[in-house]
């Protein structure tokens, strides 16, 4: 098989993925065969000749070259794959010279800097996922949870409209202080709310709050049809690694 240049790979990259997305040097080195059959199986719904049997010929023309395109795509990113096996992602021929993995200067910080580095073996959760990546910079991980935060209702104000807790009672888990920072747990040590009660106000305030990727799609870093690669790739992850850290916090983000 014949060494696939790096520009090669990025221009078939572009060609699944779309102009959209941010391709660099760590996105194929985590890029993951589950992630580029979705891609392309996306892709060949949309293109296929066959939804163009009674366009015109023009048209036909060209969805079947967009069609090959698109095939000559899979088949290049899958080669990159099978290759990428056998060596690393800074071995395999580019058009020009090689590239090194630079060291990071003292400076480089990983807050409000792109993270360069191996991904961790570890479960993670969506905006560390996209951190490690390198598609997010970590001050946008910061950003993002601060901004989830604010978008989700307050368990004393769900818990008073469920006729659980009444505005005195709110008060007192508020000022209550032994060790507790969070409202749930201060009620529950109040005798407030039972462990139950305390767990269905987090899972309707989870349910109630707007997921992590509404944010980076609005702040531009990527669209929907790339989130949707991420999460795939976000799954294949954590379900490789969550039998080593079967007691450890860690979730399938959502749209």
């Amino acid at each position: 098989m014949a060494q696939i240049t790096e520009s090669e790979v990025f221009r078939a990259c572009r060609t699944l993925f779309g102009p959209e997305f941010q391709l660099n040097r760590d996105f194929l080195y985590y890029l993951q065969p589950a992630g580029v059959r979705s891609a392309y199986r996306k892709k060949a719904k949309v293109t296929h000749p066959d939804r163009f049997a009674i366009s015109a010929a023009g048209t036909r023309k060209k969805q079947q070259r967009l069609f090959q395109d698109l095939n000559q795509a899979h088949e290049t990113v899958q080669n990159f794959l099978k290759q990428r096996e056998r060596i690393t992602i800074t071995g395999f021929s580019r058009s020009r010279t090689g590239y090194t993995q630079p060291k990071r200067r003292r400076q480089d910080r990983p807050f409000g800097k792109y993270y360069h580095g191996p991904l961790p073996t570890r479960p993670l959760q969506f905006g560390l996922f996209l951190y490690y990546l390198g598609i997010i910079p970590f001050t946008a991980v910061v950003s993002a949870i601060t901004w989830q935060r604010r978008q989700r209702p307050v368990l004393g104000d769900i818990a008073k409209r469920w006729g659980w807790l009444k505005d005195e009672q709110i008060k007192q888990v508020l000022n209550y202080r032994n060790g507790a920072y969070k409202f749930g747990e201060r009620a529950e040590q109040l005798g407030l709310l039972t462990s139950l009660q305390v767990r269905a106000l987090l899972l309707h305030q989870r349910t109630r709050q707007k997921q992590l990727g509404h944010y980076f799609i609005e702040q531009g870093f990527f669209d929907a049809e790339a989130l949707n690669l991420v999460l795939t790739q976000l799954a294949e992850h954590n379900q490789t690694y969550r039998k080593d850290f079967s007691g450890h916090y860690y979730y399938y983000h959502r749209k």
